[in-house]
Order: structure tokens, then C-alpha cells, then sequence
């Protein structure tokens, strides 16, 4: 893969008819507002659990206020049983950490996929759930945004910080569980497990907005969008290790629930600042 131009990323191509003052608001415009889409979904899932609010604060930017699991509108049925039984984790922060393999990400005109084929793009985020104070709306922090090697060179060009991670996917049809094994920074993920029960045509897609910490200077706002085409329950185990924030989120947790599946189906993340 030869050097990646900003030009590439971000498609700021100018005429040179426009004037040089029409010319340069036009690159600013386009450079505070970028699309990512992953046209062509393989698989995605999602690890939802809680966090000590001692914890996420320390996160926090100004501006923003925790959401906690008992004001979340948008919580996960198997987090409500959680706290429905045990009424002391109501104060703790709601997180999700979600994982969405496809063989490409198009990062504005720029392609990023793997010369193997075999090697699926990953894109990973971790969000706890928060809310503007001023505008009292829902918009969550991402914490960590992960991908894959290139996919990080990518992103720092176009002014979004990623974080390294690397996945390894068995999905064996002669064993009894598939194996995901992710590592991101100082936390290590091995999902064993299988779906189970009929899949399900999947009628609503999911909306999320997110508020992020840029490459270079100031935030981006993330608002997600994603139609998978099936779903199925999952059944299995997840392993956590390392020292990482993330690793001790997910242990200190009293749960971390994983899926549904996804399969199919495409996802667009649109950046601004």
C-alpha cells in the first residue's frame, strides 16, 4: 500500500474556477465534516455492561454529565434485569464496547482493506453514556475508537484518533463455538462462543450519536448509523485480561452481556467538528 495524501482521505478536490476565498471555505467545510461507511458488513456484536461512576468521571469532559443505568431510557433489557435484582449498581454508567468486521472501510474516497482477503476490517468503539448539559440530549463519550493498522493511518490523516487493535476470528463450522480474540492496547477480549435460537430479519436500524477526542486538535461529534440485515442470540463466555481502563471496566462490572449478532447489512459514521 503506497503513502496515503490527505487529498485521498478526505476528497477535498477544489476547482480552479472557485475563487480563492469560495476555494479555501470549501476546504474548511469539508474538513471539519467527513463520512465513514462500511458498505458490505460481515458480522458485529456488542459487550454491554456498566461502569463505577468513580471511574467513568475521570473521563468526563466538560460539558457532558454521566447518564446513570437507571435514567437510561435506551438500556439493554439484560442490564435492567441486572439492576432490577441488584438495585446498588442503578448509579453506575451504562458502557457498550461494539465490534464490526467487514472487508472494507471507506474512509471518504479512500478505500482501507487488507491485501489478504481473509483479513476483515475491524472497527471497535467503546461509549459510555452521557448528555450535553446545555442542549440536554443524548450524546455519548467514546472513550476508544479502534481499527487495524491501516485503518489507524487512515484515520490520523483525516484528523480522527484511533487506537491500534488487532483480531483474530475462527468461525469454525466442526468446532462448537467460534473464537474471537481482539486485543486493544492493554486489554485482551476472547469471546468463545456460538449463536443460537432462529435468526431474525432485523426491521430497525440503529441511530447513535457520540462525542469524540480529534487526532490534532478539538472533538469530533460521531453520529452512527447502522442496518444490519439478521440477528441471532449468542451464547458463551468472554474473557478479559490486562491492566488497561477498559480491562478494569469490564471486570469490575457485575455484568457483560454479549450480542446479539449481526450479519449483513451496512454502517455510516458521520464526523463533524
Amino acid at each position: 500500500m503506497g503513502p496515503l495524501k490527505p487529498v485521498a482521505v478526505l476528497g477535498l478536490a477544489v476547482a480552479t474556477s472557485i475563487p480563492s476565498a469560495a476555494a479555501a471555505q470549501a476546504v474548511k467545510q469539508q474538513k471539519a465534516a467527513q463520512v465513514w461507511s462500511l458498505p458490505d458488513l460481515r458480522t458485529s456484536y456488542c459487550v454491554r455492561f456498566v461502569v463505577d461512576p468513580r471511574l467513568a468521571s475521570r473521563e468526563l469532559k466538560s460539558g457532558f454529565r454521566l447518564v446513570p443505568a437507571s435514567q437510561d431510557r435506551m438500556l439493554h433489557p439484560a442490564l435492567q434485569q441486572m439492576i432490577k435484582h441488584q438495585p446498588e449498581f442503578a448509579s453506575w454508567s451504562p458502557s457498550q464496547l461494539c465490534f464490526y468486521f467487514s472487508d472494507a472501510v471507506q474512509v471518504g474516497t479512500y478505500r482501507v482493506a487488507e491485501k489478504n482477503v481473509r483479513n476483515q476490517q475491524m472497527l471497535a468503539v467503546w461509549t459510555i453514556a452521557t448528555q450535553e448539559e446545555k442542549s440536554g440530549g443524548r450524546r455519548d463519550l467514546a472513550l476508544g475508537v479502534f481499527g487495524r493498522s491501516s485503518l489507524k493511518r487512515a484515520a490520523e490523516i483525516a484528523g480522527v484518533r484511533l487506537h491500534e487493535a488487532t483480531a483474530t476470528v475462527v468461525d469454525s463450522a466442526e468446532e462448537a463455538n467460534d473464537v474471537y480474540s481482539i486485543k486493544l492496547e492493554r486489554t485482551a477480549l476472547v469471546w468463545r462462543g456460538r449463536p443460537t435460537g432462529d435468526s431474525a430479519r432485523v426491521e430497525r436500524g440503529v441511530q447513535e450519536s457520540w462525542s469524540l477526542t480529534g487526532a490534532r486538535t478539538g472533538a469530533w461529534a460521531g453520529d452512527f448509523h447502522y442496518q444490519p440485515e439478521w440477528s441471532r442470540a449468542l451464547v458463551g463466555s468472554l474473557t478479559v485480561e490486562g491492566k488497561g481502563d477498559l480491562a478494569k471496566a469490564l471486570k469490575a462490572s457485575p455484568i457483560r452481556f454479549v450480542g446479539p449478532l449481526y450479519r449483513g447489512g451496512s454502517a455510516q459514521l458521520r464526523f463533524t467538528q
